[in-house]
């Protein structure tokens, strides 16, 4: 059974806020996986999101690559912050109805 809406955006803010806790970036693996997954929640494709929130967690040392599946190498990671404001602008269209 699919995650809610609801659902999603509190795993994705408890994964960012445990790497702000953290004091740290999250690395390029995490970053990348989890802007996909503030996307694909943003799109309304909860499926795919939960999914990508899912493979962000996906330990370094399971990791095949340093790049997740499905990124073009050259993409930039996101930063803490961006991750923050991605998730704090679909939490507010949420609110907002």
């Amino acid at each position: 059974m699919p995650a809610s809406l609801r659902t999603l955006i509190e795993r994705a803010d408890r994964f960012v806020r445990s790497i702000e806790n953290a004091r740290r970036e999250p690395d390029r693996w995490e970053g990348l996986c989890t802007l996909q997954a503030l996307v694909d929640i943003a799109a309304g494709r909860t499926d795919q999101a939960e999914a990508r929130l899912a493979l962000a967690k996906t330990p370094p040392i399971v990791r095949v690559s340093p790049d997740p599946p499905h990124i073009p190498v050259d993409c930039r990671e996101p930063t803490a912050a961006e991750l923050r404001q991605a998730l704090d602008r679909i939490m507010a269209q949420v609110a907002a109805g």
